[in-house]
């Protein structure tokens, strides 16, 4: 994302989370709060966008709002996932801001990934969740076939091909049947 576009989503949150503020809209002022750490993380404030996803889930917990619980493990499994792949580009600057908690959590980014997917599709089993569960078992196989997992990639892309097939889900089939087939003969 182009920083106008992070700042339009920051005004947008932003507008939200005062709403819910305002009229006591406690589970929706939470998903706004788990968004905006991934907006922060984005802007290059990765410290700080972390702990407010921590604070987030913590709430989610305290208030067994199990639905955005499930979907902020996702996202933060998808955090680690995007370290792990290296896909978002972090500048000098950035990474000189953020060295704490870049030697803090890249060595473990891999695990930490993978134990947020597992928690994802854990609750998301417990509720019922399947796009959740699909795209968390989508990600997890994704992972897995970053670290030369193939064995446990083909299992968990197997399932999310099961899931999207089920919920109709097309674009994520399509996803998860071009990961899968890009691990035959592996």
């Amino acid at each position: 994302m182009h920083n106008n576009q992070l700042d339009k989503a920051e005004a947008a949150i932003e507008e939200v989370l005062s709403y819910s503020e305002k009229f006591g809209a406690g589970i929706i002022r939470i998903q706004a709060c788990i968004y905006m750490g991934v907006l922060l993380i984005a802007k290059g404030k990765m410290s700080q966008g972390l702990k407010l996803l921590e604070e987030g889930q913590r709430e989610c917990r305290e208030n067994e709002w199990r639905t955005v619980y499930a979907r902020s493990e996702y996202v933060l499994a998808k955090v680690y996932l995007q370290i792990v792949e290296g896909t978002e580009p972090i500048s000098l600057s950035t990474m000189a801001k953020n060295i704490g908690f870049l030697i803090k959590n890249v060595p473990f980014a891999s695990k930490k990934a993978e134990e947020h997917f597992n928690r994802a599709i854990e609750v998301a089993k417990e509720i019922g969740a399947k796009g959740t569960m699909g795209m968390a078992y989508l990600d997890l196989g994704l992972l897995y076939r970053t670290k030369g997992k193939t064995e446990q990639a083909k299992k968990c892309l197997s399932e999310a091909l099961q899931i999207f097939e089920q919920t109709e889900a097309e674009g994520f089939l399509r996803q998860a049947e071009e990961a899968l087939s890009s691990l035959q003969g592996k």
